[in-house]
Formats: structure tokens, sequence, C-alpha cells
């Protein structure tokens, strides 16, 4: 008899403390040849996904608490890093279709700009047939390899350094650094016609999605406080999210977590693969990275992040 009551106890202690909550991160819904960080879902896939999140409880991210029990459903939040068009020209569509709310995480810095991110910028220039052999380790360096080693070092530098960069990459390679239509990130008025739908929260992705963790902590709160200020300005209302760029441990520290509440935000996602329970710090929530899957495997993904 103790032993099946401390049983029970123990069982009512994990499911206190089990999630019941899953925050989902998408970047793109897009249709593009070549995606090799997998960031696009296909407008079609992405309606099989919201097909199957009716089931669920579907909840905006500021207004989701891990570890609640509504209706005994799970709770799942959609959100969107970064700030591409398609967001609003294909996410926010079928996202009322679906009557499904979402978060979007906006770079501020790029908004209205004439550039690509610098990783579809370096994936133009390592990709094209013509690339000068001086970006390549060697004759055997495959592009895959290129792409990676040059992505390695170009990812920690400051923004004005990594530009640099690249101008002289575009400038070697003969090409362009004017956005491709397929590529293109949101406008001003984009983004205030994404915002403008209760279903649709904006949250800060920094100025210029640096790696926190390799910037001094003085240019980390500049990048936190400026990214809120701007979206507040621009779309005159409050901004209490905000993700970390590329988001995993080795991308933000401890004082990035202190510097995301000293500047006002009240909760901030992480791409660690995990779900938010009611124990885990509010500024570390993690995510389930979703890819370009059909809905039968979209259900399996799930059904294994709430198992």
């Amino acid at each position: 008899m103790i032993a099946c009551s401390v049983a029970r106890h123990c069982t009512a202690l994990l499911r206190r403390f089990r999630s019941r909550s899953i925050i989902l991160m998408y970047h793109r819904v897009a249709r593009i040849g070549f995606d090799p960080w997998s960031l696009c879902v296909t407008p079609e896939h992405f309606a099989e996904h919201l097909e199957v999140l009716r089931r669920f409880h579907r909840v905006r991210l500021d207004r989701m608490s891990p570890g609640s029990f509504p209706g005994k459903r799970v709770s799942v939040a959609i959100t969107f890093d970064d700030g591409y068009a398609d967001n609003l020209y294909e996410a926010k569509r079928l996202l009322a279709r679906f009557e499904t709310p979402a978060t979007f995480f906006i770079t501020t810095g790029a908004i209205g700009g004439d550039r690509e991110f610098w990783w579809d910028e370096l994936e133009r220039i390592i990709y094209d047939p013509s690339a000068p052999a001086a970006f390549f380790e060697g004759p055997d360096e495959s592009r895959e390899d290129a792409h990676l080693r040059w992505y390695t070092l170009l990812q920690p530098l400051p923004h004005e350094a990594r530009r640099q960069q690249l101008d002289r990459m575009f400038q070697q390679s003969g090409q362009t650094s004017a956005a491709r239509a397929t590529h293109r990130i949101l406008t001003g008025d984009e983004l205030r016609k994404l915002a403008a739908d209760d279903l649709i929260e904006i949250g800060a992705h920094t100025v210029t999605h640096p790696l926190l963790a390799a910037q001094p902590v003085e240019l980390q709160f500049d990048e936190l406080q400026k990214s809120k200020q701007w979206l507040e300005k621009n779309l005159d209302r409050p901004i209490t999210s905000f993700s970390y760029p590329y988001g995993g441990r080795q991308h933000y520290s401890k004082d990035t977590v202190e510097a995301v509440r000293r500047s006002g935000f009240l909760r901030a996602c992480t791409t660690e693969p995990h779900p938010p329970t009611r124990r885990a710090s509010r500024f570390e929530w993690g995510r389930i990275n979703v890819t370009d899957l059909d809905g039968d495997q979209f259900n399996e993904l799930l059904s294994a992040a709430i198992a």
C-alpha cells in the first residue's frame, strides 16, 4: 500500500511538471529551388501542418502558460524567425484561413533594405557555378564544405565586418548584392500589414542578427534595446517577446539572458529542441524546429515531442 501511494505521488509530480506546451519554430513558407539550411516549408505542407494543429489548443506565444491544462489539450504556439516577405504573403494567409495565431520575430535592421540576410548572400556566392577558385581551399574542396567553412568564419563577426567581407566576395565573383525576389525581406509597410491582426504577435530578433555570445555585453544591450524600441515606435504597441539569433546554448550567454530581462522583455525563445515547462526560465523557452514535412510526418513530430 505504501509503495502504491509513493508511486501515485511520484506520478502526480511528474504530471505536474511535465510540459503541456510546445513552441514550433518556422522561418519561411515558400517554394524555392535550393534551400541548404532547410528554412522553407511549402505552402501546401504548411496548410497540412495547420490542419493537424486543429486538435491542439493553439495560442499566441505571449498568451502561453507552460504547464497549464486548457481542457487537457496540449497548447501549441507557432513562431517565425527573421522577417522574410513570404511571412506576409504565404504564412499569414494560411494562418488566417485556419484561424491560428503566430509570433513573428523580426530582425529590424533588415526591414526595408535592398539586401538579403547574410546567410542567403553567402549561399548565392558560393554555389554560383562561376564562383572564383579563391573562395575554395583547393580544387578538391566541395561547395558544401566551402559554404560551411565560410559560414563558420562569418557568423561570429560584427555586422559591419561581415558585410564588408561579403561585399568583397560579391565584387570578386562579379555578382550583384541586390536581393533576389525569392529571398526578399519585409518592407516597413509589409511589416505593418503583417502585424495588423489580433492573431499576430510581433517579437524582436535584434537589429543585425549577431551571434550575441561573441559580442561585448554593451553591444548586446544595444541590439536588444534598439530592436525593441524600433518595433514599438513603428507598430505603436509593446514588444514583450524575443528570440535569440541562432538560438543554441553556445550562441548566447548568462549575460545575454540578463540583458534580455533588463531590456524589458517578458519571455525569450531559444532553438534548443525541448518543450517549455512550468519550471523552465521564461527567458529560455525551447522550440521544436519544423522543416518541410508533409502532414503525416508533422503529426509524428508532434507526437514525439509530447510523448
